[in-house]
């Protein structure tokens, strides 16, 4: 990618983020506390914006091919991800669960989301370190020295070897959100008071302790619904598994 283009298209990305969320921040948390159908539309129209702003550098780019600025450079992708994943997750999880479910209204489909935003970096770390380790195995060099595309090599040879654990880990995150919904509505920070949950009934049941199915009854439909989905990993990974089925 020429040094122009690259630069630009990190300006565009900046300036992108700031128009798309920053000036339209107070628009977001009234639509989202409107309805969820009316924060996702303007959440749609914020990432349309945010794309239209980064394309157009990307063509302004094009005004300035010219000495320096035409000379090729690498895009550090793989760095910029890491740093991303490493600044996310040197933010407690927990803690930053509930500064964001105390900003935002209470909703279902809220604490859906941010569960699922803050959740995402594990998973990409471990398909990262994974996708890693395949690309020094033996098979893949063997099929970039016969000359076989990077698409090939990636779609025909390491993604198939590469999905078994991911998919295990995306068991083990699912079962991880169900835990962490639950510590939530236990503490009485997650969904509202209107929606039953596991947790909800468990922190029902905390306040009248001589009634102990309460307790009990939440508590072992979260440890079944855990164990189902470690279940499901497992079998997801030997079904998967190419060394497996051979």
């Amino acid at each position: 990618m020429p040094r122009i283009k690259y630069w630009l298209t990190l300006f565009g990305i900046f300036m992108g983020l700031f128009y798309g969320f920053g000036q339209r921040k107070y628009v977001l948390a009234e639509a989202f506390g409107e309805s969820i159908s009316s924060g996702i539309l303007q959440m749609l129209i914020s990432i349309a914006l945010i794309i239209c702003i980064v394309f157009l550098f990307r063509q302004l780019s094009r005004l300035f091919q010219f000495g320096y600025l035409k000379a090729e450079t690498n895009v550090p992708i793989d760095t910029f991800v890491s740093r991303g994943i490493e600044l996310l997750d040197s933010i407690p999880r927990l803690l930053l669960i509930i500064t964001i479910t105390a900003i935002v209204d209470r909703s279902i489909w809220i604490v859906m989301i941010i569960i699922g935003i803050t959740g995402w970096s594990g998973i990409a770390r471990f398909t990262r370190a994974e996708f890693l380790r395949i690309r020094s195995l033996e098979f893949v060099q063997a099929a970039e020295s016969l000359g076989f595309s990077s698409i090939r090599t990636i779609f025909k040879h390491a993604l198939p070897n590469a999905l078994a654990p991911v998919f295990v880990s995306i068991a083990f995150g699912i079962a991880s959100a169900i835990l962490i919904e639950s510590g939530l509505s236990f503490l009485g920070i997650g969904v509202p008071t209107d929606i039953v949950t596991w947790g909800s009934l468990l922190n029902l049941g905390r306040q009248n302790l001589e009634a102990w199915w309460l307790i009990i009854y939440p508590g072992i439909a979260i440890f079944i619904t855990i164990t189902i989905y470690n279940m499901i990993a497992e079998a997801s990974r030997d079904a998967l598994d190419p060394k497996l089925k051979s």
